[in-house]
């Protein structure tokens, strides 16, 4: 992760209107056997932007793994990332996020490269041992 605090739970953020998608993400993060991680679920974009927003507030700078689906109802996740710009380097630095889709347009793709505190994306379905990999590789980052 970009920060860490070791005595921290890490928090892990799902963002995807797909609520079998959130089901399995949800048992694929509390059976991650390294250690401890807390999961948000949300199914649509405006309310992790009100999560966020109150994170924002109360400067709670807990570092966290975000996935973002693209395509979502009342807003896209570029929308999100859109908001999310607005936040500032400092908030953004605490967050790793990825967008997630099953989208393997190029373009899609290369949208990212619009948004330089994106870290990456990653196709669904998402495979559990890659994703168990990247949790580890972002927490030995720290």
């Amino acid at each position: 992760m970009k920060t860490s605090n070791s005595t921290k739970k890490s928090m892990i953020t799902v963002v995807d209107d797909n609520a079998i998608l959130r089901v399995i993400f949800n048992n694929m993060i509390k059976s991650f056997p390294d250690f401890p991680l807390e999961i948000n679920l949300f199914e649509n974009a405006l309310d992790a932007l009100d999560y966020f927003e109150n994170k924002k507030q109360q400067q709670d700078m807990t570092p966290e793994i975000i996935f973002v689906d693209i395509n979502m109802p009342f807003m896209t996740g570029w929308e999100m990332m859109d908001k999310l710009e607005h936040y500032g380097s400092d908030f953004l630095s605490q967050m790793n996020i990825y967008i997630i889709s099953s989208s393997t347009s190029r373009s899609d793709q290369e949208q990212i490269a619009h948004y330089p505190f994106i870290d990456g994306y990653l196709l669904k379905p998402i495979d559990k041992s890659k994703l168990y990999e990247l949790i580890r590789q972002l927490n030995s980052e720290v």
